[in-house]
Parts: structure tokens; C-alpha cells; sequence
């Protein structure tokens, strides 16, 4: 029997039924491509509104040092928050009129800056660096004028490398600042930020680094004047503190606190109670919101040397 080669004719309800196949492939296929397109908007949108700010923080802070180098008062007001405090190495702090009053030692503050590094979390720019055998922070708020310094502070460099401390008879108690705080949050942001700045307290008091470490941003900078870290540093001497002495020491307790909430970020400043060095401090922190996660980007400390640190 003889084959035939004639090709049969595919039926109507086939043809159309292939046809549907084919448009609802193409339709969740466009689907598909709008929603992930959208994301990748949206972050690539996110990424450069935040490349952006940093730019334009970056400039502010240049024309802060310009202002500065010529005794501008005008220029330097205008750029100065109506909030800002600039507490130096020695933990005088003044504030904004303060610090108006005494541009020339202002000037003098900023002159000789290396290694600044800028950093942006959205309404908040951070810039730190070096200068006079100082480490020093710069907070830049952003306002609905434009970005304007918030907060200054200063500690000197120190002169030799932290190392482990053996845990003393009074470090088994640990209530201000491991598991309670003179402050009472009234924002969900500022709750949040004490629950993980009280984790970090609790990590450090009992050295436990692998917990400590889901709490701390890579960007994280750490100074006062016994230390000059990053997070992995910072990490390492945890490490060796548990390894050495299997526990560490609670922090000073606070005395005083403010918290400031800028979008997805809270700035934290402290009074502690005297140190291991038998001093008084102050500290600025700042905390930020990353997906829910809350995590710390910036602990900077220095001593107060002066009895009397009333702002000016």
C-alpha cells in the first residue's frame, strides 16, 4: 500500500487553540517583564537618588571648609543646622552660635583633613576622617532648604592598639547601659534603635562576636581615644577577648540621651558615667533601617576633659 506524502491540514479548533497558547505565553511573558522591569527601576532609581545625595553632601561639606578657611560667617550660618553642636577632642561642646562666635578655632578644626571617606543613608550624610592627629565625624542632615551640618565631633587618635581586658569583679552586673537606658523611645524608630544598640551592649558585655556581628553595617565606623575600627576589626578583638577571657566588660552607663530620627536613620548622643579611664564621655551613634533590619554604622566617643561641658 502506497504511503501518502500530502501533509494533513491541522483542524480550526487547533489553530485556535494554539494561537491562545501562544498570546497568553506572550501576555505573562510581558507581565513578567514590566514587574521585574518596575524592580530594577526602582532600585536603580533608589541607587542613584542615593549616589546623588552623597554628591551633593560631598559639595556641601566642601563649601563648609571653603566658608570656614575664609571666616565667612554668613556662609558658614547658612550651612550650619539650627541644631548643630560641634563637640571637640577636649568634650567641649558648643552649638551653632557657639560656634559662630568662634569660627577661627572652627576653621582651625577642619584644616589638614586625609582619609575622608562620605557615606550617605538617605536623609543623613556621615563624612569622617582624620585631621591634627584626630578622628573626627561630620553628620549632614537633609532639610527641605537643603543639606545642612547637624553635628561635629572629634577624639584623638590613639596612641597605642586596643587589646583584650580582663573582666573585673564589679563587670558581672551590668544594668545601665546592657539592659536599661534613662530614656524612654517614643518612635518605633527609636525603640528599634535602642532593642539593637542594647543587643550590641549585651554582645559586648558576654563577648559573644556571632551575634554582635548580624548587628553591625559594613560600613561601620568606630572611634574614641582608645580605638579606630572597622567593623571587621572591631569583630577580630571581640573574638579574641571571648578567647581569651571567655567573657568581656559592660560599657560606662549613660547618664543623659537624645535621640533624632531622619527617615531610615536615628542619630543617638549620649553622656556616659566615667570610663576605664576614670573619665567622663560622649558619644554620637547613628542606626539605620535596611529592610527592617536595624543596624548600627557609626559609635564615635571622646573623653570630657573639662569639668563644666555646657554648650555654648
Amino acid at each position: 500500500m502506497a504511503r501518502s506524502n500530502k501533509q494533513q491540514t491541522p483542524a480550526p479548533d487547533m489553530i485556535r487553540l494554539s494561537g491562545n497558547c501562544i498570546r497568553r505565553f506572550v501576555v505573562h511573558a510581558l507581565a513578567i517583564i514590566v514587574v521585574f522591569g518596575a524592580a530594577f527601576a526602582a532600585l536603580t532609581g533608589r541607587s542613584l537618588a542615593a549616589a546623588d545625595d552623597e554628591q551633593v553632601v560631598i559639595q556641601a561639606d566642601h563649601a563648609l571648609t571653603e566658608a570656614l578657611g575664609k571666616a565667612d560667617k554668613t556662609a558658614v550660618g547658612a550651612l550650619l543646622d539650627a541644631n548643630f553642636e560641634w563637640t571637640d577632642a577636649e568634650g567641649k561642646t558648643r552649638t551653632k552660635a557657639g560656634a559662630l562666635q568662634d569660627v577661627t578655632a572652627l576653621a582651625a578644626d577642619t584644616e589638614g583633613e586625609t582619609n575622608v571617606r562620605t557615606h550617605n543613608y538617605g536623609q543623613l550624610g556621615r563624612v569622617a576622617g582624620t585631621h591634627h592627629n584626630e578622628n573626627f565625624v561630620r553628620l549632614w542632615v537633609k532639610r527641605p532648604e537643603g543639606w545642612r551640618a547637624f553635628l561635629m565631633l572629634e577624639a584623638p587618635v590613639p596612641t597605642k592598639a586596643p587589646h583584650p581586658a580582663p573582666p573585673k569583679a564589679a563587670d558581672k552586673d551590668c544594668d545601665n547601659p546592657c539592659k536599661s537606658l534613662p530614656y524612654n523611645p517614643t518612635t518605633a524608630a527609636e525603640r528599634a534603635a535602642v532593642a539593637t544598640w542594647l543587643k550590641l551592649k549585651m554582645d559586648e558585655w558576654h563577648a559573644i562576636p556571632d551575634d554582635w556581628k548580624n548587628y553591625v553595617d559594613e560600613s561601620m565606623v568606630i572611634f574614641s581615644p582608645s580605638m579606630s575600627m572597622n567593623k571587621a576589626e572591631r569583630l577580630a578583638l571581640l573574638t579574641k577577648q571571648k578567647e581569651t577571657y571567655g567573657t568581656g566588660s559592660p560599657s560606662a552607663p549613660v547618664v543623659s540621651m537624645r535621640m533624632f530620627v531622619f527617615g531610615n536613620a536615628v542619630v543617638m548622643t549620649a553622656h556616659h558615667g566615667p570610663n576605664a579611664a576614670g573619665e567622663p564621655s560622649y558619644a554620637v551613634r547613628i542606626f539605620t533601617n535596611e529592610d527592617g533590619n536595624w543596624k548600627i554604622v557609626l559609635s564615635a566617643q571622646t573623653d570630657v576633659k573639662q569639668p563644666s561641658s555646657a554648650m555654648n
